[in-house]
């Protein structure tokens, strides 16, 4: 499996959903352990979202100022 590139918030977004995934499937894991886990990587997830919302608004903004200039 080739390494993937972690540079943008979706790319971020798109590993926690993996791990998380992986994490779920496991069923050797102590459910107490696994639940941490998933809702640390849950958060992680959620900050790139909201990372990625607010990059992607700038950059319309930007665009916008860019237009009007």
């Amino acid at each position: 499996m080739k390494d993937k590139r972690i540079n943008r918030p979706q790319h971020i977004k798109t590993l926690m959903q993996e791990q998380i995934n992986i994490l779920r499937r496991d069923d050797g894991l102590d459910p107490i352990d696994k639940a941490r886990a998933i809702a640390y990587l849950s958060n992680i997830a959620l900050t790139a979202i909201k990372d990625g919302d607010f990059d992607e608004r700038l950059k319309a903004i930007e665009s916008q100022l860019e237009g009007d200039g």
